[in-house]
């Protein structure tokens, strides 16, 4: 039994379920568990009307994962965690460099709880109708987001992701900020401005300032009004756009690979981790800015 763990935010959500739908074609007994405190909580649910409807093996799974996970209360905890290693239970995490690793995708015997982000769509890639079909949106959107959609189908529109904020805090920055920096972003609009007749950029970010004082911008709209709980209009919003950069980041990864236009053009990173050496995250035919 192979047992897929989603959390933290909607695109890593997004990912650990495209990886859930891969390993369910390989083997049928595979299960899906919520560990979803953070951020918006389980936001697949609600936003793309993914069935969740937790059953008691769910229930117990999500108990002993809770349980393999505990560093507390070792006196009690470390007798049954040998006690369950022995039944070949055990968590596989996945490697922190989010390269793909066939071996994720082989099915196990005992349980084994995978977690890890999977942001990597050679794990899903096979089945892309079924991931997009999940992915569809099904909350209602706002009218001002409709709104903009429309004039994203009229223009040269290019989504522009600039993700700094958390990025920047002592906790991430040593890992993810300082791969979009400045520089990378000045060369993804200069690849845009030279293949695209004139471009109209919509900006997301966590810092509209900085990039207002940073970027220069000929024609441009910032996207200001979706935040909190609706700040998955904006992943909705970039698939509209006819063009991407993305940033370091599963949100505007997946706002991209969602992204149906026929001509589409996607600039990215090289690496999503500062420490990365090489990186197949993103998908061959983007384009890649080796920035530092």
């Amino acid at each position: 039994m192979d047992v897929v763990v989603i959390f933290n935010g909607i695109g890593n959500q997004m990912s650990q379920y495209a990886f859930y739908l891969q390993k369910k074609k390989i083997n049928s007994s595979t299960y899906l568990i919520s560990s979803c405190h953070e951020h918006n909580g389980l936001e697949i649910d609600s936003v793309f009307d993914i069935a969740w409807n937790e059953r008691f093996i769910d229930k117990a799974l999500n108990i002993l994962f809770r349980l393999l996970m505990t560093r507390r209360l070792r006196i009690i905890t470390s007798p049954l965690k040998y006690l369950l290693k022995l039944t070949g239970t055990k968590v596989i995490e996945e490697n922190f460099n989010y390269n793909f690793n066939p071996e994720y995708l082989k099915p196990t015997k005992g349980i084994t709880f995978y977690i890890g982000g999977w942001h990597n769509e050679k794990y899903f890639v096979n089945i892309k109708n079924d991931v997009l079909k999940s992915f569809s949106f099904s909350k209602e959107i706002d009218k001002v987001s409709l709104a903009i959609a429309k004039e994203m189908s009229e223009k040269e529109s290019v989504a522009i992701h600039v993700r700094r904020g958390d990025y920047l805090n002592e906790a991430n920055i040593n890992l993810f900020g300082k791969v979009c920096t400045k520089s990378y972003f000045e060369k993804a609009i200069n690849i845009m401005n030279d293949q695209i007749k004139l471009p109209h950029y919509y900006v997301f970010s966590n810092d509209i300032a900085w990039v207002k004082e940073n970027l220069n911008l000929e024609r441009v709209t910032y996207i200001t009004h979706n935040s909190g709980e609706n700040s998955w209009r904006d992943i909705f919003l970039m698939t509209n756009c006819k063009y991407n950069i993305v940033a370091n980041s599963s949100f505007s990864w997946w706002g991209a690979w969602l992204n149906k236009n026929q001509f589409n053009k996607v600039v990215s990173p090289a690496k999503f981790l500062n420490s990365d050496k090489i990186s197949d995250i993103y998908p061959s035919h983007w384009i890649k800015i080796y920035d530092n």
